[in-house]
């Protein structure tokens, strides 16, 4: 029998037979097409470790005027990503050598003042995929999660109203029988750690039964959100409430005193749930992590301890998140380097934060459309003649980037740089801001001085001279 194909199916054809045998075990395809999205670009991320949730891009696309897009990811498990798309985040599980065709959410940008809200957090959605069939990991995770919602409600009142637990174990088959027969190991793990959430609510939040029950003597798994949830939950304020007994209340010399790394170990290792180094170590980067946010401890002395962990740790993914942390706690704080930028100017250079090393730099986050900025101008352009000399002024414009801005700007004749932030809108969370105009100064050394600095009306003049002169660059 003969078959007639017209032109256009033997092409789909075709595409379709490339995109399977181009695709390797290790790799990952994700097509689709989405026109409410044309001529934008699509950014594929993970976690790199799940303690500061920090993100690392995996692959990125421009989606055409068509509003077609295709791109690959490297992967060789199991693996959560994810996709900022405006108000979204759009979230998918995949697996080696699959590939999905994605259908996006409709088109919905951040505002500006999403942006500027610190409170603001993106929608969680699970990506839509077309070519989907119900033993599907995203399939089978979705029906997890809506099985296992009800009988968390369940236990969660249980566990505020003190109630009897003695059902759980039935609860728990209940769910299970419904998967049992799903071979992915990363699902498999997930699950185990769900139900295990559950049994830590019925243990009243007892830290050491369900530590020696779940982590001691077991895997870290690293990547396994369900694991690492419980992780952090079981291993919230750890050192809080272990340094209010007898055995743990060395904790505070260990670290605000002594700065030891090998002294905070020693006290911790006489705590039973601590027979591997591997855990301990764990258990120390989350604590040293959220505790740099308290006043329980010296800053300097969970610096110190840091530092000792990544240089003695022989985990390399220990040494991966203590860098992370070390990176994400210091970013801001005197005496650090500023997170780098480089932006457009007025007339469309690229401006790097490294050109301003050897004078000192003033920069601010401002809006031309913000009263306040608009009012310190006039005092920045004083501050600028005065001392030009010595120090750079450099403003990063939060604005629709349009003649209109561009002729405010140079009809004003302001002399200092203006910068745009679009090619670079995550400067916003590097630099942490949450109101225009806010200030930094920066040394010579490429470092920050005052973090936050004072505003112009603020006394900024008489506070730069001191750091000058403290400097010895007076």
């Amino acid at each position: 029998m003969i078959c007639h194909l017209s032109g256009k199916k033997i092409l789909a054809v075709l595409s379709a037979f490339f995109i399977v045998i181009n695709l390797y075990a290790g790799e990952v395809l994700l097509y689709g097409k989405s026109p409410e999205w044309s001529k934008t670009v699509i950014s594929f991320f993970k976690y790199k470790e799940l303690i500061t949730c920090s993100e690392v891009m995996l692959a990125d696309s421009d989606i055409d005027e068509d509003g077609a897009f295709r791109l690959q990811i490297g992967i060789d498990e199991t693996t959560h990503i994810f996709a900022h798309l405006g108000v979204y985040k759009a979230y998918l599980y995949v697996e080696p050598g699959k590939s999905y065709e994605l259908v996006l959410p409709p088109f919905r940008e951040k505002t500006p003042a999403d942006l500027l809200n610190p409170y603001f957090e993106e929608m969680q959605i699970q990506m839509g995929i077309a070519n989907i069939d119900e033993n599907d990991i995203n399939i089978q995770m979705r029906m997890f999660d809506d099985t296992y919602q009800p009988y968390y409600n369940k236990h969660i009142i249980n566990a505020v109203e003190e109630k009897d637990f003695s059902r759980l174990d039935e609860d728990i088959e209940k769910i299970e029988m419904h998967f049992t027969k799903n071979a992915n190991v990363y699902f498999r793990q997930y699950r185990e750690y769900k139900y295990a959430f559950l049994r830590y609510l019925s243990l009243q939040h007892k830290v050491t039964t369900i530590s020696e029950m779940l982590f001691t003597g077991k895997p870290v798994l690293y990547y396994n959100n369900a694991y690492m949830e419980l992780f952090n939950q079981v291993f919230n304020n750890y050192f809080f409430y272990h340094g209010r007994t007898d055995k743990g209340g060395k904790i505070y010399r260990d670290i605000n005193y002594d700065n030891s790394y090998r002294e905070l170990k020693m006290t911790l290792r006489e705590n039973t749930l601590f027979s591997s180094d591997t855990l301990l170590e764990l258990v120390i980067l989350k604590c040293l992590h959220d505790e740099f946010y308290s006043d329980r401890f010296s800053r300097s002395g969970i610096l110190i301890l840091l530092d000792s962990l990544i240089c003695s740790t022989g985990i390399a993914e220990h040494q991966l998140i203590g860098n992370i942390i070390r990176n994400k706690i210091t970013k801001l704080l005197a005496g650090y380097l500023p997170p780098p930028f480089e932006l457009y100017d007025l007339d469309s250079n690229l401006v790097r934060l490294e050109h301003f090393k050897g004078r000192y730099l003033y920069l601010n986050f401002c809006s031309c459309s913000s009263y306040t900025c608009l009012k310190e101008f006039e005092a920045l352009q004083g501050i600028y003649n005065r001392h030009k000399d010595r120090l750079e002024i450099v403003t990063i414009a939060f604005d629709t980037y349009d003649e209109s801005m561009q002729s405010f700007l140079k009809n004003k004749n302001y002399n200092w740089r203006f910068l745009y932030y679009g090619n670079q809108p995550d400067i916003l969370d590097e630099y942490d801001i949450r109101a225009f105009p806010t200030y930094f100064l920066i040394g010579p050394d490429g470092k920050l001085v005052q973090s936050p600095a004072p505003a112009p009306g603020e006394n900024f003049e008489s506070k730069l001279f001191e750091v000058m002169r403290s400097r010895g660059d007076l």
